[in-house]
């Protein structure tokens, strides 16, 4: 199910390889997710380090889940890994809302949902990382085809939200983020959050 994207392709079509994490910065910066570079390498980025203190695996019978959502700036700069600052539940402890990184606490198949509000008038692009490979592309705008025809002057590039809902095979210490590429993200301060990212681990692996 894991997958690359190749190298190479026009920026537009949001094609990246290796996507784990926000780009390294074109100079020093002690924030390791700010940049403001719009082309991401596989070279250039890592997922944060698991803290010292998280659980590495899970007692019998553990539950593991996690939700989150959005309601301060994801990260500074233009493009980074998304930190769903909200915590809605974290049963284990393992989703770490200051780096919105997920660590998986044993080999299994989980459930991963998100869904991200762009702006109003902006659209959103990211990209759902697992331990240095990409494995969906979000595009609020939708993917143009090569049949497709050009947008017009009166089309708009944008949309309000883009969604995911997949399963997906980790083993212990994947660690599994979503990226913001391009676009911006709508922050609601209110009691309803906009933008979410979750996971339960469904089985272990067969």
């Amino acid at each position: 199910m894991t997958s690359e994207l190749a190298k190479g392709m026009d920026v537009n079509m949001m094609s990246v390889q290796g996507f784990a994490g926000a780009p390294a910065p074109p100079v020093i910066s002690t924030d390791p997710l700010m940049t403001s570079m719009p082309l991401i390498s596989a070279t250039d980025v890592n997922m944060p380090q698991r803290p010292p203190n998280q659980k590495t695996i899970t007692a019998s019978g553990e539950k593991v889940s996690f939700s989150a959502g959005l309601t301060l700036p994801p990260f500074q700069g233009e493009v980074g890994i998304i930190r769903f600052n909200k915590v809605l539940v974290n049963d284990g402890g393992h989703y770490d809302p200051h780096t919105g990184i997920f660590t998986a606490p044993t080999d299994g198949r989980y459930l991963v949902t998100a869904m991200l509000a762009a702006q109003r008038g902006e659209k959103v692009e990211a990209v759902l990382s697992v331990s240095n490979n990409s494995i969906q592309m979000l595009d609020s705008a939708g993917f143009s085809s090569e049949a497709a025809e050009p947008l017009s002057q009166e089309q708009c590039s944008c949309s309000g939200s883009t969604s995911l809902s997949l399963v997906v095979s980790m083993k212990q210490g994947d660690r599994m983020g979503l990226v913001l590429t391009a676009g911006k993200l709508a922050i609601s301060d209110s009691p309803q959050i906009v933008s979410s990212f979750s996971a339960v681990l469904l089985y272990g692996s067969p």
